[in-house]
């Protein structure tokens, strides 16, 4: 029997494993706590913020309004997803908290907090997971068209949700106790980010159909490709080591793009599942390929071109030959991150 069809409880009733389907009905188009599962009529409420508020806080974001995929603006302050009082509390203390002060640092002093300790590397991770999760959780709840009209199809039913089953497997870890094994750890790259009057400090951007999330704060950004357990690394780390400086934010985009790029093709993907163990452990462990390695170019869905395109066009004001300069963008002839010469 695979295990994600059965709803898995210890002796006290805590829901250790959503099956995907309860996963589905009572998280993703229900209204319970999306991280211990209660009911609203069971447990208090104050639902959490999908940027957490010390966030908000710093970049004045509370007021200003996220661009969503219906074309539509949601303040950030309102911008916020099902939690129980208990579990809002708890990812403040396990993950918030904890990541605030890391993500505080200069880039310097969080590549040095790494090095010195992995388990930074795991805590920003893990926060990453969280802030796409709840972004994508809230897609859900949102009208795909604004358009009454034109039907209430939501964002979310676009959605293959068993893709988000694991990840959710995985923001649980603190409230289930799971054992996360090393290889369920995505790729992440620290890319140091200029600062300007005329930048805004912090940027974001998400990819569901690359599993991929990007956040820019002040002078660093960190992109993630959360279910490729590293090969996105393997394969794109010689090119990264060509970036020598700090990047604009078309740069960044770029460097997001990539990510997107291959973690959307690679040719053999990593297997998740969760496992309990007779001694009452749950681990949530990977099968990874062991070469990384993309799909032949022919069978590839989408070029780097179009999908740097989508995230770049927005991004660019009224310029002459604007139209000239998308297209060229999307078909490849034009990128931000290196010469003819190959160079930074």
């Amino acid at each position: 029997m695979d295990i994600n069809s059965i709803t898995i409880l210890d002796n006290k009733e805590k829901i250790l494993l959503f099956s995907v389907e309860d996963f589905y009905n009572r998280i993703v188009i229900g209204s319970d706590c999306f991280i211990c599962g209660a009911s609203p009529v069971s447990k208090k409420f104050n639902n959490e913020h999908i940027f957490p508020d010390w966030l908000l806080t710093k970049y004045r974001l509370h007021q200003k309004g996220i661009n969503l995929t219906n074309s539509a603006k949601l303040q950030y302050g309102r911008y916020t997803v099902n939690c129980c009082e208990d579990c809002n509390f708890n990812l403040g203390k396990y993950i918030e908290n904890p990541v605030s002060r890391l993500l505080k640092l200069s880039y310097s002093e969080i590549c040095e907090a790494i090095r010195a300790d992995q388990s930074n590397l795991y805590l920003i991770f893990k926060w990453l997971l969280l802030i796409f999760f709840k972004t994508h959780l809230k897609d859900a709840d949102l009208r795909l068209n604004l358009d009454h009209r034109n039907g209430d199809e939501k964002i979310g039913d676009l959605y293959a949700w068993q893709d988000l089953h694991h990840i959710h497997c995985m923001i649980r870890k603190d409230y289930t106790n799971a054992i996360i094994d090393t290889t369920t750890i995505g790729s992440i790259f620290i890319a140091p980010a200029i600062q300007h009057s005329s930048i805004e400090p912090f940027d974001f951007a998400d990819s569901k159909d690359g599993m991929t999330i990007m956040i820019r704060l002040d002078e660093f950004s960190i992109i993630s490709a959360l279910n490729d357990s590293c090969l996105t690394y393997s394969l794109f780390k010689d090119y990264f080591s060509k970036i020598k400086g700090a990047l604009t934010p078309f740069q960044l985009r770029d460097i997001f793009t990539h990510i997107v790029y291959i973690n959307m093709h690679l040719k053999e993907r990593p297997k998740y599942y969760s496992q309990f163990l007779e001694n009452g452990e749950y681990h949530i462990r990977a099968d990874v390929p062991k070469v990384a390695e993309l799909i032949p170019e022919e069978d590839r869905k989408i070029t780097h071109g179009e999908i740097l395109y989508y995230y770049c066009k927005d991004m660019i004001g009224s310029i002459e030959n604007k139209e000239t300069i998308l297209n060229e963008i999307k078909i490849g002839k034009r990128g931000y991150l290196l010469n003819a010469k190959g160079e930074f």
